[in-house]
């Protein structure tokens, strides 16, 4: 496999697609092309599968992205046999791979967790044609959801070999049967995620005032903030005093302790290719709100949940009848708690191992695997 790096919402997953592979008398090899991903504060784990990454140089796009130009890509690719090659992304260093791929006529399975809303951000002649090609090359496709799927379809590719596996949360699954109950929780609203524009930081924080002016929120809490002293300037200029707590950008590990602690989560993105802090709050047992920009939305959430970025009055309003409405919000949590039912390293690993299975055994010329 090649990718950027690994997160720490795959780890597990890649890991059990290791030892499944390894089962077949394999193993799972991953190649990366960062060592971390910027404006994360993610904890290095020791992964099971054989893990690298490759040397090179990083150009920064600004706020998490980063263009990287790695180095001996075709060496590392061919440095052990592999029967098939899956690539995250299309980045330059999977472009080489895949060039590498069909000249030993190895199959290829394209993942990307992307869709259109997401992949506007990026959008170039250069990259379209990039895409284009790749996706017509490549012998399967895992999409992290059905926009993904079909934006992988509106790009050429076969719908009958593009798989949906959702991401995983980024940390094992808390025990929430034990807790208080979502009335008893004491963050009222709660932000998760880098706190920039794009992500809607802005819109977030025009709601919180609101809600906290008409006291509908009592305790709101901030995390993964990526200045701590300007997202607090911030909060005082907007009237929330002592009733908000701020965190900055923590380890996956930490995220769960605040958010069993917090009744709704908002994510008014504009930019989101997945969200998996949706994930992640639902798995704590709260309720997400987001905006139709964040690619998991209509896959998680209904639509009373999904709300439009531009009108952060529907957002107080939601948030309102919610906090005073303790079935609705129960009823909420357990919805959206069954719509993330697949969301777990199993599924991840075994959607990947039967897509890569079914790229094998598309290519006349590796039947032998199995």
């Amino acid at each position: 496999m090649l990718t950027n790096l690994v997160p720490p919402y795959r780890s597990d997953a890649y890991d059990a697609l290791h030892h499944r592979a390894m089962a077949a008398g394999g193993g799972l090899r991953v190649l990366c092309t960062q060592h971390r991903e910027p404006q994360r504060n993610w904890s290095i784990t020791t992964p099971a599968f054989d893990h690298i990454t490759l040397p090179g140089v990083q150009i920064p796009l600004g706020e998490n992205r980063t263009l990287a130009v790695p180095f001996g890509v075709t060496r590392a690719v061919c440095r052990k046999p592999s029967d098939a090659l899956i690539m995250n992304g299309f980045g330059i260093a999977q472009w080489q791979a895949q060039n590498w791929a069909l000249k030993h006529r190895i199959p290829t399975v394209l993942q990307f967790d992307g869709w259109a809303g997401s992949d506007a951000t990026y959008d170039n002649p250069l990259r379209r044609r990039l895409r284009r090609i790749m996706i017509a090359r490549a012998d399967g496709f895992i999409a992290a959801s059905s926009r993904g799927a079909a934006w992988f379809e509106s790009h050429g590719a076969s719908p009958d070999h593009i798989w949906i596996a959702p991401i995983p949360p980024s940390f094992p699954l808390p025990d929430i049967s034990a807790n208080q109950t979502l009335a008893e929780r004491q963050y009222d609203i709660v932000w998760c995620g880098r706190t920039t524009a794009s992500k809607g930081f802005d819109v977030f924080m025009r709601i919180a005032a609101e809600l906290s002016k008409t006291d509908i929120a009592n305790r709101i809490a901030i995390f993964g903030s990526t200045d701590i002293k300007s997202t607090t300037r911030l909060t005082q200029s907007s009237g929330l005093g002592d009733r908000v707590d701020v965190f900055g950008q923590l380890p996956h590990d930490q995220l769960p302790p605040i958010l069993t602690n917090s009744k709704i989560a908002l994510f008014p993105s504009r930019n989101d290719a997945y969200g998996v802090g949706v994930i992640d709050a639902i798995a704590c047992g709260a309720v997400a709100l987001a905006s139709p920009f964040t690619g998991c939305a209509p896959n998680v959430l209904r639509g009373p949940e999904i709300l439009p970025i531009d009108n952060p009055q529907v957002w107080i309003t939601a948030c309102k009848h919610l906090l005073d409405t303790p079935q609705l919000l129960e009823d909420t949590r357990l919805h959206q708690a069954r719509a993330i039912a697949n969301n777990n390293p199993a599924h991840h690993s075994d959607t990947m191992w039967q897509a890569v299975h079914q790229a094998v055994n598309h290519n006349p010329d590796m039947r032998r695997w199995g």
